[in-house]
């Protein structure tokens, strides 16, 4: 009789086979999501080459079937390979803050610290619990029915005025919090919110992260304990648990903030070189950049033989128009089929200038879309 292993992994290969029957090219909006992608990755790891990087994307997409087949498959959390700390994730002596990512599949957390008796309360925003809290309900409730399991289970929707106080509440009251604290598209920086924001270092550019977890962690005195997932090449699910991270109630609290916050994205930083197409935060990190100061052009200079910048701008041509993309400020242009084409055929044309007129020229290079 075949293993639940194998079932398991018999299950992904139909997903994968599925998954590969469609023409993703064609699919709506992904020329713009690739390129976004793009863009992060080449902003924050510059090293892997731009030709890597719809492989990536297209790796991501498949994990992301994998994330939710794991979701709806009440075994798949009794399968995942533990590494690290794997103490911090059996029933513990007290709450633990589990700071997590949304690399691999990684969901399974929630399931394999409920399976395991841990009273646990997941934090979301609202728009991820308008989406994704009855499932993640439902799942949590089959668990409980299949191994009679007694322990407690709540969703936080942060984005309640009252979230923080529910939270200090629940931690006082024994029960664990599980985070996720490389963000998500609705936690992006406001404005006004300045002072719930830190910048932590984060390959090659600094992100702005939010200190909550920090600063519940040095109120309450409850450790964090940061857990990595990952799956293997071999589609095995693995959750690496780390040392947690524990505050000294004396210190700065600003500065415990900040250096426990360095300390999950570095942690962070190692697994996510290592398997950078299972990282669903390429698809809105830009909202976490901290913006660079502007590199000033040097006005006046001309270019002797201009060319299209393809480091900095990309053309994505989409339906409705021509579309150029500035990977380093993340704006779209709307340009017209005539300049789209004059961009791609530069070296046929004796006269930029003389083709587009010495107003638009400058605009053009001043813009860095010609150099």
């Amino acid at each position: 009789m075949p293993s639940a292993q194998h079932l398991y992994k018999q299950e992904l290969a139909r997903c994968r086979e599925h998954f590969e029957r469609v023409n993703l090219r064609k699919e709506r909006g992904y020329l713009m999501k690739f390129t976004t992608f793009s863009a992060n990755v080449e902003n924050i790891m510059p090293f892997i080459p731009r030709s890597s990087h719809e492989r990536l994307f297209q790796e991501l997409l498949l994990q992301q079937v994998f994330t939710t087949f794991d979701q709806q498959c009440l075994t798949a959390g009794d399968l995942v390979k533990f590494r690290g700390a794997k103490e911090a994730i059996t029933k513990p002596d007290g709450p633990r803050i589990y700071c997590t990512y949304h690399l691999g599949s990684y969901r399974l957390l929630t399931s394999v610290l409920f399976r395991r008796g841990v009273d646990c309360v997941l934090l979301v925003g609202s728009n991820m619990n308008r989406h994704q809290g009855d499932d993640m309900l439902e799942h949590i409730e089959a668990l409980r029915q299949k191994h009679g399991l007694t322990n407690v289970f709540r969703i936080v929707d942060t984005g309640q005025a009252s979230a923080g106080l529910t939270i200090l509440r629940e931690l006082k009251a024994g029960r664990s919090l599980i985070v996720y604290v490389d963000g998500s598209p609705e936690t992006a920086p406001q404005p006004g919110e300045e002072d719930k924001l830190l910048s932590v270092r984060f390959g090659q550019r600094n992100v702005l992260t939010r200190k909550g977890v920090g600063y519940l962690s040095h109120t309450s005195g409850v450790p964090i304990v940061p857990v990595v997932s990952y799956r293997q090449p071999d589609l095995t699910n693995v959750l690496h648990c780390l040392d947690p991270i524990r505050p000294i109630r004396q210190s700065d609290r600003e500065m415990y903030c900040r250096e426990a916050m360095q300390q999950l994205y570095d942690a962070f930083w190692s697994y996510l070189t290592r398997y950078p197409g299972q990282w669903e935060g390429w698809n809105y990190i830009q909202s976490f950049l901290e913006p660079e100061l502007p590199k000033h052009a040097m006005y006046g200079r001309r270019p002797e033989h201009p060319a299209f910048n393809e480091d900095r701008y990309t053309l994505c041509d989409l339906e409705q128009a021509p579309i150029l993309f500035d990977r380093r400020l993340y704006q779209t242009y709307e340009i017209t089929e005539d300049l789209r084409d004059l961009l791609l055929n530069l070296n046929t044309i004796d006269s930029v200038e003389g083709v587009v007129g010495e107003e638009m020229f400058e605009e053009l290079v001043e813009m860095e879309i010609l150099h």
